[in-house]
């Protein structure tokens, strides 16, 4: 079966069927997700994708459910230019790239910080605790989540 969703911004028609997932039809279809593996679970967090703005694990979201929807990936979240601002913090808190984690646990840490704009320091760290991690960043994602949040803080209060 063919559907038509938006995909990091772009009208694509892709192909499936529907048992599959849309996790599997992502990686047979396109270059998205080509070099991820996932735990097939909707634990692990390096399949999640932005559906309608909301995170979810696509392993187990039915491909059928995303007709007529906007599917946003961590690499089309990578092109916005509130990726290179929120990154541009974590750089300067010192985030070391790591293949594994690291863009996982900014698009998860983004999307909640952009659904609760105002989550404290022991939300964040429990936050960050559900991705899977082995390099260290967490010190560092936690300190640039602060940070962001105090910087949209600031921005809300300049313009009342």
């Amino acid at each position: 079966m063919k559907l038509s969703f938006i995909l990091n911004g772009d009208d694509v028609t892709l192909d499936g069927d529907t048992r599959e997932t849309l996790f599997t039809v992502l990686r047979r279809e396109t270059e998205v997700f080509a070099e991820k593996t996932s735990c097939l679970k909707g634990t692990c967090g390096r399949c999640h994708v932005l559906l309608d703005s909301k995170e979810v694990p696509s392993c187990v979201v039915p491909f059928f459910q995303v007709r007529q929807r906007e599917v946003v990936t961590p690499e089309g979240f990578r092109q916005t230019d509130e990726y290179r601002k929120f990154r541009a913090i974590l750089d300067e808190e010192g985030l070391v790239e790591c293949a594994e984690c690291t863009d996982v646990q900014i698009f998860h840490l983004f999307s909640y910080l952009e659904l609760f704009p105002h989550a404290g320091p022991e939300e964040c760290r429990m936050l960050i605790g559900e991705i899977p991690c082995r390099c260290g960043s967490r010190p560092v994602l936690e300190r640039g989540a602060a940070r962001w949040v105090e910087s949209r803080e600031a921005v809300r209060a300049a313009r009342r």
